[in-house]
């Protein structure tokens, strides 16, 4: 009883963070410049490939103040995984941006795959190995019970992708190229999912609750996002301007008041 009225003391809520209405102002802001795009349908297209950008390197600055707190001196740990972190959302800051070049300069509306995806993969790689760093830390917080909801949260995201995404992707023969893409992104989601998923359940309830939930949501924003596009792709639908461009805004916009939240937090 004791220690579970000291989780409710040290767990704040969420909406006391000084950011948290200048965050849902975001979110707002930019669902409803998708959703009246057709009062602009020639401008909806390069908002579509500026904000992504703009949003993603919200996220990076978010990180890179961790990254600044914790530094190397005084955490060591801390230091390495907000390192992983920031290098992580950085490379999407550059894969967005280099998507945002080929359709302004090469003129080119659906780069994919292109140079922009070897950023983009690239940044799954140190955000998974700075979950992993959480993990090595905590994972004697992972009880049997939180384990089992973690797996089934997983197991639910993989059936999923099984069911929906994969056969519209490989409808039809691939290139060598797209080949690799399509195979790699689902499983970089999932792994990031499962990582993810696996690591709030540990925080639930607890100091970190606040941060965990809402780089849960973003890690799961970003994954339906990236599926979608791919499941878009696949039947031919995508276009700049679509609901799957807005679900990687809302993702971007949610891992930065993840960050900014563990900033405040701890």
């Amino acid at each position: 009883m004791g220690s579970s009225a000291q989780a409710e003391r040290e767990t704040k809520n969420l909406s006391s963070l000084p950011g948290f209405r200048l965050w849902m102002a975001a979110m707002a802001g930019v669902s409803l410049v998708f959703a009246l795009q057709s009062l602009y349908p020639g401008l909806i297209g390069p908002l579509s490939n500026v904000l992504p950008s703009a949003c993603a390197f919200v996220a990076f600055l978010c990180s890179l103040s961790c990254l600044r707190r914790y530094g190397f001196s005084r955490r060591l740990d801390f230091g390495a995984i907000w390192l992983l972190f920031t290098l992580g959302t950085g490379m999407w800051v550059i894969a967005e941006a280099t998507w945002a070049l080929y359709y302004f300069v090469v003129q080119v509306s659906l780069p994919y795959p292109s140079l922009a995806d070897i950023f983009y993969t690239g940044g799954y790689l140190p955000i998974m190995a700075g979950l992993l760093g959480y993990l090595n830390m905590f994972h004697v917080g992972l009880s049997r019970r939180r384990l089992g909801y973690a797996l089934m949260g997983i197991g639910v995201a993989v059936a999923l992708a099984l069911l929906f995404v994969l056969p519209v992707e490989f409808g039809e023969s691939l290139a060598p190229v797209n080949l690799l893409t399509d195979m790699l992104y689902p499983v970089l989601d999932l792994i990031l999912l499962s990582l993810a998923l696996l690591s709030l359940v540990i925080f639930v309830g607890g100091r970190l609750a606040n941060w965990w939930v809402l780089f849960g949501a973003g890690a799961t924003l970003y994954v339906i996002g990236d599926e979608f596009f791919l499941y878009q792709v696949g039947n031919g639908s995508y276009y700049n301007g679509s609901v799957d461009d807005l679900i990687f805004l809302l993702g971007y916009l949610t891992l930065a008041m993840a960050f900014y939240a563990h900033r405040k937090e701890f």
